[in-house]
């Protein structure tokens, strides 16, 4: 049984993406999956989510640029950017226009499920 809420994922790494979606869908948490920005923007859209990780390099566009289209659409919305650890700029960046936060790749599952309980109940 869901509970209702949802998180989107976009990463151009399938791989990421499924290995988050099997480990937050133990939760009971709606995992939407994207792999571009044009997908990320499309499902923000449909699905409305609870909260968003959102990688800070995509082949299509930055995601700085994507963080600035989802805010625009909802100024509310709660983006984390994945980030590697030597992009800096990019992190300092993406918290001034308004990610709520960011996570370093790797990723420590701990650190990722700590702050999706901070800010959801599962």
């Amino acid at each position: 049984m869901r509970n209702n809420k949802k998180i989107l994922i976009v990463d151009d790494d399938i791989a990421v993406i499924d290995f988050f979606a099997s480990f937050l869908e133990r939760f009971n948490l709606e995992v939407i999956k994207a792999k571009n920005a044009d997908e990320a923007l499309k499902f923000f859209n449909l699905n409305k989510p609870d909260l968003v990780f959102l990688d800070i390099q995509l082949p299509d566009r930055d995601g700085v640029s994507v963080l600035k289209d989802i805010l625009e659409i909802s100024p509310k919305a709660k983006v984390f950017m994945l980030t590697a650890k030597s992009e800096k700029i990019l992190q300092k960046k993406a918290k001034e226009i308004g990610a709520f936060d960011y996570i370093t790749k790797p990723i420590d599952l701990a650190i990722f499920i700590k702050k999706i309980k901070r800010y959801i109940e599962i």
